[in-house]
């Protein structure tokens, strides 16, 4: 099963983690951590087997996974530097980690390549503009200076499109035919609803509007 997840957050703040100053990437570093550190190893005993360094690991564990994240994958990251190819997949995930953390509010929804076409599908004979659907959303490319990987795919609307959706969703409602389809698009609708109070306290916080930012894992 496929997920799209959904992140509110301004896009040029998701850019900014890579080659983020140093007051902002000292708190960035420590979400990382707090992620992707592994649990201790209770086996060992006591409260001593408790300490050390964030990201250890066994000292008989010598694989590293091209997914899972290491302490320089966070580096090279924050630092805006080079990303290997054979790292792309676990600085996919430290971003979106950070990204979550950043985030005004995040949905999640379900879907397979399939259920995507056929939401998309079921919007557009409720009126839907291609424009605001859900494959528009994920075709229309991040910028985000990191390797595509297989599997994950990453798009992004301005805020603005993000109202339209909104508004577009629930005039659609009456005309989609299944129930799982009316729960999907009503609670996406009432989602992106937030962007309005979460725009009108931004600026006192010295942020962007949100802007929707959608990672799909096929």
């Amino acid at each position: 099963m496929g997920e799209l997840r959904l992140y509110a957050v301004g896009i040029e703040e998701v850019r900014g983690i890579s080659g983020a100053p140093e007051d902002k990437a000292a708190h960035l570093r420590q979400v990382a951590a707090k992620a992707f550190a592994p649990p201790p190893d209770e086996a060992r005993g006591g409260l001593l087997s408790k300490l050390g360094p964030i990201f250890r690991r066994p000292p008989t564990v010598q694989v590293i996974s091209p997914t899972q994240p290491e302490p320089r994958d966070v580096e090279v990251l924050l630092a805006g530097a080079y990303v290997p190819p054979e790292r792309a997949g676990a600085t996919w995930r430290v971003l979106e980690t950070i990204v979550a953390d950043i985030a005004w509010g995040c949905t999640r929804l379900a879907l397979t390549s399939q259920s995507l076409d056929d939401l998309d599908f079921a919007l557009a004979r409720g009126g839907v503009s291609s424009s605001v659907g859900l494959r528009h959303l994920l075709g229309s490319t991040a910028s985000l200076n990191l390797l595509p990987v297989t599997g994950l795919t990453v798009g992004w609307h301005p805020y603005e499109t993000a109202l339209a959706m909104a508004g577009a969703y629930r005039s659609a409602m009456p005309q989609i035919k299944t129930s799982e389809q009316q729960e999907m698009t009503s609670a996406l609708a009432s989602w992106l609803d937030g962007f309005v109070p979460w725009a009108q306290v931004a600026p006192s916080l010295g942020r962007p509007v949100p802007d929707l930012i959608g990672f799909w894992a096929a």
